[in-house]
């Protein structure tokens, strides 16, 4: 059994190291691009990597076949900022926070999951912290096998007419896919000009 777990965190240090070193390269073909969109979908995919490589971090720190999920959310809120820079204002004055626990996990939830998380809240400081808003809260909340994760901004809402069936948003369409494909969950996106809320309800099977 010992044998084991030191295999399995050895597999998981090794995926982590891999994640990261496509990640350092991404960054550096970044730097090199002057197209500003071409940049900023290296720097998208940057983060996307960077969070399955966190919960990798996580699962070989650990050894566990679980991974402390809560951790691994407030890794990636701590750089949630400097990943996904908002348009207009300073980035300096949004406060990302975790409210609310979902404890361990099977890797193969926290994986997708981490990946919806870091979406939406990339979302909302880049489109709903515009122009106004400072803060994007991420509520967990657990009983039993059933499980909901919001992410609440108070932005400017959503334009108006917004559907996430026919939104063209990479982003989102990732969230969809996702949450229907590996969850097995349902996404709803509400918004008004207090702000955006997106609400992901899962079950643990």
């Amino acid at each position: 059994m010992l044998l084991k777990d030191a295999t399995i965190k050895e597999i998981h240090h090794r995926v982590k190291n891999n994640l990261q070193t496509v990640s350092a390269l991404l960054r550096l073909q970044a730097r090199r691009v002057e197209d500003l969109k071409a940049r900023g979908a290296l720097d998208e995919a940057v983060r996307r990597i960077s969070s399955i490589a966190l919960v990798h971090e996580t699962l070989s720190a650990s050894g566990k076949d679980e991974v402390n999920f809560d951790s691994v959310v407030d890794s990636l809120i701590s750089h949630a900022v400097d990943l996904a820079p908002r348009t207009s204002g300073s980035v300096t004055d949004i406060a990302v926070k975790r409210l609310g626990t979902l404890g361990d996990l099977d890797p193969k939830i926290a994986t997708p999951l981490s990946l919806v998380i870091t979406e939406l809240v990339a979302n909302a400081i880049e489109h709903g912290l515009t122009t106004k808003g400072s803060k994007v809260d991420v509520i967990f909340s657990r009983t039993g096998s059933s499980c909901v994760v919001k992410i609440e901004d108070d932005g400017i809402g959503l334009p108006e007419g917004f559907t996430l069936k026919s939104s063209s948003n990479l982003g989102l369409q990732i969230v969809r896919t996702l949450t229907e494909s590996e969850l097995n969950g349902s996404l709803e996106i509400s918004g008004d000009e207090k702000g955006t809320t997106a609400q992901l309800r899962f079950e643990i099977r």
